[in-house]
Formats: C-alpha cells, sequence, structure tokens
C-alpha cells in the first residue's frame, strides 16, 4: 500500500467528467497507466462514482475521447437516489439482506401508530397527530433517524444518557418511544432475517475498502471520484482507495483560494461551520492525512475562473471580515467572473418559469449548445416544462413525475376514491373519463355511454350509495319526469339501455372494493381487492409496450403488498387518502436521452454535468438552500447531546453544490420576489454573492437578465384589442320563439340575451355533478306539498287538516331524504309553517268559493307575423263568493314590490291575471281579477307573510291589462329583424348574470360600465 495518498481535484468551471476521463486515459491519475491507445487495457481500472447516471456520463466520456472500440472499465454507483445497495453487492453476500424500503415504511409506520394511539393529553385528547398521512411522515422521520444514526455510527445506548424532564413534556414521550423502538426494531427485523439498507450498505462498504486493502496492486488502478465523503464509511473507503499502490482519489470542487486560516476554522472543534461548501472536503483531507496544499489540480480553471469569486461570496461567516481587504484588483475579477453571468429576478413564479423557458429555448438557436435548469423546487420545474411546450419542447425532465400523478397512479387513486366514496358522482365521473379507463368497452364506446350516464343519474342529487344505488337509479329513471325544455327529457330507451350495461359494469368492477365498506381491514387485503379493481376498470385497455407508469404501477403494487403483513389495519377512506403518501417513493422517469440539449435536473442528478448554459432558479430562502426542518424525534439539544450533524449541514452540501453549478460557462441566477402571493427572501447565496460583487457589477447582471424579462413581456403582450360591447344578436325572424311562459317574461324583460340563448341556440344548464339540493328544491318541495293539500281540498278544510298536510308534506319531502342533513332543516322549518298556514288558509277561505291550484294555462296575443302564445301555470287561484279571482303566488325567496310590479319588472302575477280574464286557465271561468297576492314563506318569524302588489293607483284587472298591452308591444318589437337580444338590458338586474352570464361574457364588457344609463 502506498504510503503517500494520491489526491486530485477537478476545478468547478472545468468539465468534471471530460477532466476525469482524458486524466485517466493519459496516465496523470496512476503512475505507469495510460491506457489511451490500448482498447483492453481500461478495463483492468475500477471507478467508484457517487450515481449511476453518473456513470453512464463518465462511460460516454471515454468512448468520446477513444478511437475504436475500447473496453470500459468498471464502474461502480458508491450510491444512487433510487436504491441503497451498491453494485459490489454481488461479490460480497455475507450481510443478511435490506428490508425492502416499502416493507420497512409500512411497519415503522405501523409501530409508530401504535404508540400514538396510548398517548393522550391531560385533557384525555390524542397527543400526536392521527390519520394515515401524519403516520407515514413520522414513519418517514424515524427512518431517517435511524440511517443517520447508522451513517455517523452513533449508537442508540446514547439515549440513556438523556435526561428525561430537560426538555419539553413531547420530548420526553418521544424518547420514551425510541427506547422502545430501538428494542422492537431490530427484534422484527431479526425476524424478517434482515437489516436496515444503510446499516448493509455501510458493511458492504467495509467490506470493500477492506479488500481493496487487502490485495494492494493486485486490485489494479482504482480510482474514487466525485464524492465528498459525507458519510463515515464512505469517507473511510475513499481514504483506502487514495492510500492505495494503483490509487486516486479525484475531489470536486476542492477550493484552493481560500486563505488557510479560514480554511482551518471550518473544522475548528470549538466554532465548526458545518454549512459552508467545503466543510465535507475539509473533513475528508483530515481522515486521509492530507494537506490542502497537496491536493493536485486537474485541468485548469476556465478563463471566466468563477472559484475565487464563489470562495469570496461563500465564506465562512467568522471570517468575512476580509471583505474589507480585496484590494484594488477585485472588481476586474468580479467584472471577469460575471461577464457571462444574468440574474433575474422575476415578480412572481408564473414570470420566472415564462423567463426561464426563453433562457433555454434561445440556448437551441446555436448549434450543439446544451443548457440545463436546476432547481429544488418541483413546481417550478413543473412550470418551465409547460412554457417550452409553447415551443413544442418537450425537455427531458430527469425527475419524472410522481407516481400518484401519472396516468396509471391517476387511475388508481380514482378508482380507491370513487369505492371510498360508495360511487359518488364526482370520483366516479373522473374515472370514467379517465383515458385508461374501459369496463370492457371500446374508447367511443365508453365516452357515449358515460355521456348518457352522467346526464340520467349523476348531475343534480347524487343516486343512492354504491353499486346496488347507481343500478337502482339508471333503472328508475324516466324522462317523462323532466320538463319538456330539459335535456334529460330527449333520453331515448337505447341510452337507457346502455347505461344500465355500463351501470352493472361499474358494479362488477368495483363491488369487492365497495364490499369492504368502512370497516378496518388487513392492509394486504386492500392492497389486493384495490390492484383486482384496477385491472376490472382497464380491461380493455391496451398499454403501449414499455409504458413505464404501469409497470411501476404494478410494482408499487408489489411492493405494497409484499410490506402488507407489517403494516396497520386500515378502512376503505384511511387507505384512499394514503395513496398519494403511499405511491410517493416511486416516480416515472424518461429513459435518459444521451442527445438531449435541454434538460431538467434536480441538484443531485446535476452534479458532474457539463452544459454550456447553466440556470439555477428558485433560488430563494427556504428554497435554495432549503429550510432547516425540526426533527420531530428529537429536538436540536437532543441530537448535539448525542452526537449526530447538526440540521445545517445540509446548508453545507446544498452550498457546494450551488458553487460547484456556478462553473457553467454560461449561468443565470433566477428567483421571484413573491411565490404563492407571499413576498420572498432571496438566497443567501444570491445576497452574498450581490455583496462582495459590488453595486456597479451585480447591477449589470441584473441588467443582462431584465433582457429575458422583457422577451418575457413581449412573449404575453396581446395587440390592441377593441372593447367587447354588449352582445345584441339579431337572429332571423323564423327563428324567434312564438311561445313563451310568464316567468320568462319577466326574463325576456330583464335579459333578452338569455332568451335567445335558451330558445333560439337551444341551450340548457346542466345540474352540477352531485349537487346538494339548494334553496330550488326546497321550494319545489313547499309548493309541491301545498298545492296538492289545496287540490285535494278545493272548498273546505278537512277536520284532520294538519295531519293531512304533514303527509302531504312527507310526500313531497321525500327526495330530500337522501340528504339528511338539508332534510332535517327544511323539514323542521315546514312543520313549524303547518300551523301558521292552516291558520292563513281558515281566514282566505271564509270569503272563497272554491281554489283552483297548480292549474296551467295559456292565450294568444297578436303578432304582425301570427299568434304569440303566453302560457302560465298558477299556484293558485282563489275564485270569490262575489265571482271576482285572487291571484297568489308562493314565494321562498325574495318577493317582488308593488313598485317593481307596477313598473312591469315583475309582471307574473298580471300577466296570470290578464290570462285568467282571457279565460285561459283550466278550471277557472272569465272573470276579473281583484287582488295579486304573493305568500312569503319563511324561516323565521312569522313562517308566513301576505303581500299584495296591487297599489292605490290602479286595480288588479288595470294592471293586468298594461302589462298584456306592454306585452303585445314588446312582441312586435321583436318581430323587427334589426332588434337585438340584448345581454342584461335592465342594468338594476345585472348583480345576478343569469345562466348565461358567461356566455355573453358579462363580466368583460361590463367592467368598463358599458352601456350604462340606458
Amino acid at each position: 500500500m502506498s504510503r503517500t495518498p494520491r489526491l486530485f481535484t477537478v476545478p468547478a468551471s472545468a468539465p468534471f467528467l471530460a477532466t476525469l476521463a482524458g486524466a485517466l486515459l493519459d496516465g496523470d491519475l496512476v503512475p505507469g497507466f495510460a491506457p489511451r491507445g490500448d482498447p483492453l487495457a481500461l478495463a483492468s481500472a475500477t471507478v467508484f462514482l457517487p450515481t449511476r447516471r453518473a456513470g453512464r456520463l463518465l462511460g460516454e466520456a471515454l468512448l468520446a475521447q477513444t478511437s475504436g472500440a475500447t473496453l470500459l472499465p468498471r464502474i461502480v454507483p458508491l450510491g444512487d437516489v433510487d436504491e441503497d445497495a451498491l453494485a459490489f453487492a454481488e461479490e460480497f453476500t455475507e450481510p443478511p439482506s435490506s428490508v425492502p424500503a416499502t416493507t420497512r415504511r409500512l411497519a415503522l409506520a405501523n409501530l409508530v401508530g401504535r404508540w400514538r394511539d396510548l398517548l393522550r393529553d391531560d385533557d384525555g385528547r390524542a397527543a400526536v397527530a392521527a390519520g394515515p398521512g401524519a403516520g407515514l411522515a413520522l414513519a418517514d422521520a424515524l427512518g431517517q433517524l435511524i440511517d443517520e444514526m447508522a451513517a455517523q455510527e452513533v449508537p442508540w445506548e446514547r439515549l440513556d444518557d438523556l435526561v428525561p424532564g430537560e426538555h419539553d413534556r413531547y420530548w420526553d414521550m418521544a424518547l420514551d418511544f425510541l427506547k422502545i423502538a430501538r428494542e422492537a426494531w431490530p427484534a422484527l427485523l431479526a425476524a424478517m432475517n434482515a437489516i436496515d439498507g444503510s446499516v448493509r450498505r455501510d458493511r458492504l462498504i467495509a467490506a470493500e475498502a477492506a479488500r481493496l486493502a487487502a490485495l494492494g496492486e493486485d486490485a489494479g488502478p482504482v480510482i474514487a471520484a466525485g464524492s465528498t465523503g459525507s458519510m463515515p464509511a464512505t469517507a473511510r473507503l475513499l481514504a483506502s482507495v487514495a492510500r492505495l499502490p494503483l490509487g486516486a482519489l479525484v475531489l470536486p470542487g476542492l477550493d484552493t483560494d481560500l486563505d488557510e486560516a479560514a480554511w482551518r476554522g471550518l473544522i475548528d472543534k470549538e466554532q465548526p461551520a458545518p454549512s459552508h461548501p467545503q466543510y465535507g472536503l475539509a473533513r475528508l483531507l483530515a481522515l486521509v492525512g492530507v494537506e490542502r496544499e497537496d491536493v493536485k489540480v486537474l485541468g485548469a480553471p476556465a478563463l471566466f475562473g468563477r472559484e475565487r469569486l464563489l470562495s469570496e461570496a461563500l465564506r465562512p461567516a467568522l471570517a468575512t471580515d476580509a471583505w474589507a481587504s480585496l484590494g484594488n484588483a477585485w472588481p476586474a475579477t468580479v467584472g471577469t467572473a460575471l461577464a457571462d453571468v444574468a440574474v433575474i429576478e422575476a415578480d412572481d413564479a408564473r414570470e420566472e418559469a415564462l423567463t426561464i423557458a426563453i433562457a433555454l429555448r434561445e440556448t437551441l438557436e446555436t448549434a450543439d449548445r446544451t443548457a440545463a435548469l436546476v432547481t429544488p423546487d418541483r413546481d417550478l420545474a413543473r412550470r418551465v416544462a409547460a412554457e417550452l411546450l409553447r415551443f413544442g419542447i418537450a425537455i427531458d425532465d430527469s425527475a419524472g413525475e410522481p407516481l400518484s400523478e401519472s396516468v396509471a397512479g391517476r387511475l388508481a387513486r380514482l378508482v380507491a376514491d370513487a369505492a371510498a366514496d360508495e360511487l359518488a358522482p364526482v370520483p366516479l365521473v373522473g374515472l370514467l373519463r379517465h383515458p385508461h379507463a374501459r369496463f370492457g368497452l371500446e374508447a367511443s364506446a365508453l365516452a357515449s355511454v358515460t355521456d348518457a350516464l352522467e346526464l340520467m343519474v349523476l348531475r343534480g342529487p347524487r343516486p343512492a350509495a354504491d353499486a346496488d344505488g347507481l343500478i337502482a337509479a339508471v333503472a328508475g329513471f324516466d324522462p317523462r319526469n323532466f320538463h319538456r325544455t330539459d335535456p334529460r327529457r330527449g333520453i331515448g330507451d337505447s341510452e337507457r339501455s346502455i347505461a344500465a350495461d355500463l351501470a352493472g359494469r361499474i358494479g362488477a368492477a368495483l363491488t369487492p372494493l365497495l364490499a369492504l365498506g368502512r370497516c378496518s381491514h388487513p392492509f394486504a387485503d386492500l392492497v389486493a381487492v384495490h390492484r383486482a379493481a384496477c385491472d376490472a376498470v382497464r380491461e380493455g385497455f391496451a398499454a403501449a409496450p414499455g409504458d413505464a407508469a404501469t409497470l411501476i404501477l404494478a410494482e408499487a403494487f408489489d411492493a405494497l403488498g409484499e410490506g402488507g403483513p407489517y403494516a396497520s389495519d386500515m378502512t376503505l377512506a384511511d387507505y384512499a387518502s394514503a395513496l398519494p403518501d403511499l405511491f410517493s417513493a416511486w416516480s416515472v422517469r424518461p429513459p435518459l436521452d444521451a442527445n438531449a440539449r435541454l434538460r431538467i435536473l434536480g441538484p443531485l442528478e446535476a452534479r458532474l454535468v457539463a452544459v454550456d448554459r447553466m440556470v439555477l432558479a428558485g433560488l430563494v430562502e427556504d428554497g435554495w438552500p432549503a429550510a432547516v426542518r425540526s426533527d420531530p424525534w428529537l429536538s436540536r439539544p437532543m441530537r448535539a447531546a448525542l452526537g449526530l450533524e447538526a440540521p445545517e449541514r445540509r446548508i453545507g452540501l446544498s452550498a457546494h453544490d450551488f458553487a460547484q453549478f456556478c462553473g457553467a460557462p454560461e449561468l443565470i441566477l433566477a428567483r421571484a420576489a413573491k411565490v404563492g402571493g407571499a413576498p420572498t427572501v432571496p438566497s443567501r447565496f444570491l445576497q452574498r454573492l450581490a455583496a462582495v460583487s459590488g453595486e456597479v457589477r451585480w447591477h449589470d447582471t441584473l441588467a443582462r437578465g431584465e433582457r429575458f424579462r422583457r422577451l418575457a413581456r413581449l412573449i404575453d403582450a396581446d395587440p390592441p384589442a377593441a372593447r367587447i360591447s354588449r352582445p345584441a344578436p339579431t337572429p332571423a325572424v323564423e327563428l324567434r320563439p312564438t311561445m313563451l311562459s310568464v316567468t320568462e317574461i319577466e326574463t325576456w324583460l330583464r335579459d333578452p340575451y338569455s332568451i335567445y340563448a335558451r330558445h333560439i341556440l337551444k341551450l340548457r344548464p346542466l345540474d352540477g355533478l352531485d349537487a346538494a339540493p339548494g334553496a330550488a328544491e326546497r321550494g319545489s318541495a313547499v309548493h309541491e306539498a301545498l298545492g296538492d293539500f289545496a287540490q285535494a281540498y278545493p272548498e273546505a278544510l278537512p277536520a284532520n287538516a294538519e295531519t293531512a298536510l304533514r303527509d302531504f308534506g312527507r310526500h313531497a319531502f321525500a327526495p330530500l331524504e337522501a340528504f339528511p342533513a338539508e332534510h332535517a332543516l327544511w323539514w323542521a322549518r315546514f312543520e313549524r309553517l303547518i300551523p301558521a298556514f292552516l291558520a292563513w288558509e281558515r281566514m282566505r277561505r271564509a270569503e272563497l268559493s272554491r281554489i283552483v291550484a297548480e292549474t296551467g294555462g295559456r292565450i294568444s296575443l297578436a303578432g304582425t307575423r301570427g299568434p304569440f302564445r303566453l302560457a302560465g301555470y298558477a299556484d293558485r287561484i282563489e275564485v270569490r263568493r262575489d265571482g271576482a279571482l285572487a291571484i297568489l303566488d308562493y314565494k321562498t325567496g325574495v318577493v317582488p314590490t308593488a313598485k317593481q310590479t307596477a313598473a312591469l319588472y315583475s309582471p307574473q302575477l298580471p300577466l296570470e291575471a290578464g290570462i285568467a280574464a282571457r279565460g285561459g286557465f283550466d278550471g277557472v271561468p272569465p272573470a276579473p281579477t281583484a287582488d295579486l297576492v304573493y305568500v312569503r314563506l319563511r324561516s323565521g318569524n312569522p313562517p308566513l307573510e301576505e303581500k299584495s302588489v296591487v297599489g292605490t293607483d290602479a286595480s288588479a284587472a288595470t294592471l293586468a291589462d298594461a302589462t298584456l298591452e306592454r306585452l303585445e308591444t314588446l312582441v312586435r318589437a321583436f318581430e323587427n329583424p334589426a332588434q337585438g337580444y340584448v345581454a342584461l338590458r335592465r342594468p338594476m338586474f345585472r348583480g345576478n348574470t343569469g345562466d348565461y352570464g358567461h356566455l355573453a361574457r358579462v363580466g368583460e364588457w361590463s367592467i368598463s360600465g358599458e352601456g350604462e344609463g340606458e
């Protein structure tokens, strides 16, 4: 073994892997080993790299620098973002297998859940947040703590040194649990004949270090590159490699510019600087026993040389006094370093994403140039990818998308949600509209039958729960129950048949899952039944070959099923709500595109990658670097007492990544002033760069960034457009309606455009999915009960009037029983109305001959192109003993005033009086009307209020004649082809835009006050 370790470093501004490949081929790393030109010699070498991705890229770099066929060296990843097992595990099988990650997660969640269920505070309430999501989060934190203890070689016995009572009560409870877990968890692992992945990894690394040390020169050339040795076991392996006779250790971006005093202060025992980017490398050099000046530099820093600038900007906090003595040459150094740096300070995340997309797109204007976006903010990354689509660019995103957000993952979630909600319309329609859902049908057939099923039973109040309720709702659907203008009226027998078939298919696919109900079940059973339901829903769908999302979903189900026996029991509802968390361990990543010129990379994936333009985005505090999150199991003092690293160590790793990424030839730094509407604080890295760069030089970088912001504004800038005017369509006269109801006449006066949309465009508003009953349904039930009562007893009240009215009410309110809360409230109000209504009824009937209730009528009015028919439906017409009539209308909402009625704003009752005067109502003799009355049915006191709208200026008959005359004038006006159907003709009603306000674009033209004063 060599007595003198051999260490190298590659400057941040030099391409790491290309420089490493060149040094390996030219013999600069291992004396006497220069395999350039020998296609077989490289195969005798071993290269350790941080990740599998780096290994693939090194292979490409070696092939790019050799000619002809060449055998590559053995490239071994020290660790990988997706798995703990190391590539050399096949050569050393002594440790037990590692517990599968999902099994461990579920088992730890079960352990945490049992502990949480036993905890209660002084009031008897749960002391720890409950629910599957909270349990999985605590399990993840516990797993991370277990890995930290293993990686940093902290024995669990040190928990005994922590003194209870010195901390908050919660920390004492957590400490008690950790003492239980340190015994229970190893016992469970022993029963599985497994160990934690982190423990196995460290054993394998230690075994490999021992193997290499024992082999000495026989190990051949061994190179470890790109790692900072953040874990003790990895650091010892790196040290062993550096000491091998044919070994070499290549460090990424060792700071050779920082002064010696500041360098030694990084690992000072009294005041270390774990948040500094060089902290890990300083510890590694101390472990290897090498001074910084003994590390050789491979390659040369680029001419722009930002290493010095970054070294000063990220200088330890205790040494920033050196900024005051940077010297007269410093401005020139900064100017050179920042010459190709742009800083984008966007207003918000949307502008930041668009500006970055433009910067990336600009790179493609020059042949062979490459660019990458690096950000820890996945929302920002997705925004940028979406913005690039406007240029027709599908960018290579190494992180992919979470399984739960993929097409296959969404299907699995929709299946679980639909079953957990007992086939409620919203999740069921989402499932039926999913592109992978088939239920054994062709896609086009399923789409058409879904339309029919949705229209028949899923819009409006929901059907009864589960598959039986859905099937019964379809079977009981009768289009004759709907108004002639309702779209459901036109549903025929064939559509009802195919809808019934689909309801049966839904039941067959989901009944096993629905049968789980609301009870708890073994987790493995939930997974198995859920998986079978997903397969049944997908029956008939042919996945594309190599469909990554479907394959990964199957992998997730396999892993969840394997870990099921160790998980706690769950209800179906809890399982459905936990699915996003359960799927969070899997991502659907696109295949690596070696020729991609634009990429989105996370900080881990971007290490050792070289591009021409690097965009570092999301540079705000709590984003980059990430916020230092508290450990739910150990407080900061408890962690320090155990000897665990301070959380600030993660800031140091993030700072090292930032410094490495700043070595690209062109650099763009971006941040948003606001995220989610809240102001942000610039990243400390940006603030330090600005501080050492000086105001003038930093302003230049902002000016370069402003160019991209101007381009973004130009892209989104619309040409001047004419102001939208209030619509007034003028359809052909023969298309215009020749029959309207009395209630539609009010709409015609108020908003002619609504008449145009309903009767000429034939548009009908649909009920919302799973729409709970509202005021309209309550009003209909009350109207039905009172109308049926009056029809049953038109002349005299029965002896048991209260019982009879209550029975009619029960029948009318029966459809609302599917909504217990609404039914209970509204039925209580109706029962309170009964005595008041009957008292009012007895008073009214004293002067009546009889009552005609719920009767329809119609008359014809003269028009220039033919008769115009006016139809009406009266709630109640009273025939008085003197032969005169009184027309009443029940209102559960706002009642029009006499002034509004006289001004013809609310012409319903006068028009009904006009119909009655001409004998248009069935069962009502022609007679003048003496009174027009609105009966308001209220929830308050009094529950019933009578209000006549006949004023002192004119009788009801006079008001009826004037209203009919005004209507005839209106009819003749709209027989003129030039008369348009103006939207919201009467401004006093503009607050209520009706069912067609969005079609009339009221929100656009009304902002400027267009049409005011008409």
